[in-house]
């Protein structure tokens, strides 16, 4: 059974979510009063019913019922502050968490959409492990999200949806004239229901109608030139006629600093305060990417990484000294910088020898102030 700490302002939403018939609402309203702030018992399908009831309400244009819900709780798990705690019933449940996924669609994803992955365990052509700490894990299928947002128009949200390669959501679309679906990076501020356009041809005369606070909207895509200065932006493409490269992890973003429509650039500043240049010509999607609290995940055991595909890492400290530099010797490296496996200096040994010229402040720079 669950337990809801509920604030109920309205007695149809208490007979939807305690799953009540309508004729006991009289009955129910007497005790309404009685339920505010207290636990109130809800099982997993009355807690179902409850959000079709809330989404049947949206359908018909009718307002909401004010329900707050404080805490969710049950006996392996509760819900506090948006994250999902597991109680310490046994040690791999202990400091367990995760983002609630309540919101995120229950079925499969669109199988025209994804293809299945092959998992290659680290190892290249020849069999050789090129990337360790690879193997096993859970089958997986890649979803084909839509980083170039090319197709202008309307696109309704349709649904949110867990993305096992990656840590946002993605949401679905559906292009309004055509009937087409499609996969985007979920931003933060947009829900099933939304409708985000698509920009990326620039901004001509058939939209200067349209008000600047209308374009700059969450999930819109637009060019860097048609962006106000200090806009938060995410999916920012590279190049003018390519993909989205930067920003598109859970809760990331940049800022546009600057552009100069004269020598064609632009300088955001990413989340590690690095200021990069980019054609104004690239696209950027307004707002913030979804699931900001992915950080806050805690695994809570080592199971559940072997379940993603990471096998364990071994310390150099503790092997032998012919496999690492750091081996050998009683519990010490023996005085010795930090190195890989393979000889090569860490923890401050610059690897990049090249000028990039569209670095305006690195990272260390950025960081040092």
């Amino acid at each position: 059974m669950f337990a809801l700490r509920l604030k109920l302002s309205q007695t149809t939403a208490a007979n939807a979510l305690l799953g009540q018939p309508q004729r006991s609402l009289a009955t129910l309203s007497r005790n309404v009063n009685s339920h505010i702030g207290t636990i109130v018992p809800v099982s997993p399908a009355s807690f179902r019913r409850y959000f079709k009831f809330v989404d049947k309400l949206k359908k018909q244009g009718l307002p909401v019922p004010e329900t707050q819900v404080n805490v969710i709780e049950n006996r392996f798990w509760k819900v506090s502050n948006g994250m999902k705690v597991y109680k310490p019933v046994s040690p791999g449940c202990r400091n367990r968490r995760h983002a609630t996924r309540f919101h995120l669609h229950k079925g499969s994803c669109i199988r025209r959409l994804s293809y299945g992955k092959r998992s290659t365990g680290g190892r290249n052509e020849s069999g050789r492990i090129t990337m360790r700490h690879k193997g096993g894990g859970h089958k997986r299928r890649v979803r084909t999200v839509d980083f170039m947002r090319t197709t202008p128009g309307p696109h309704q949200i349709v649904r949110l949806e867990y993305d096992p390669n990656r840590s946002a959501d993605l949401a679905l679309l559906r292009n309004l004239s055509t009937n087409e679906f499609s996969y985007m990076v979920h931003c933060q501020g947009t829900e099933p229901g939304s409708i985000v356009y698509s920009y990326r041809q620039g901004l001509g005369l058939e939209h200067a109608g349209i008000a600047r606070n209308q374009l700059i909207q969450p999930g819109n895509c637009l060019l860097l030139r048609d962006i106000p200065v200090g806009t938060l932006i995410h999916n920012i493409g590279l190049k003018p006629h390519g993909p989205a490269q930067l920003c598109r992890s859970a809760g990331t973003s940049a800022q546009l600093i600057a552009t100069d429509l004269i020598t064609k650039t632009a300088q955001i500043r990413l989340a590690s305060k690095e200021v990069r240049i980019v054609h104004v010509d690239c696209p950027a999607t307004i707002g913030v990417v979804g699931n900001k609290d992915h950080y806050h995940t805690n695994w809570g055991k080592a199971g559940a990484r072997r379940r993603r595909g990471i096998r364990p890492s071994v310390r150099g400290i503790t092997q032998n000294p012919c496999d690492h530099p750091h081996g050998g010797g009683s519990n010490s490296k023996g005085n010795k910088h930090p190195r890989t496996p393979w000889g090569w200096l860490t923890k401050g040994w610059k690897t990049v020898r090249r000028k990039r010229w569209f670095i305006v402040t690195p990272r260390w720079k950025a960081n040092k102030k």
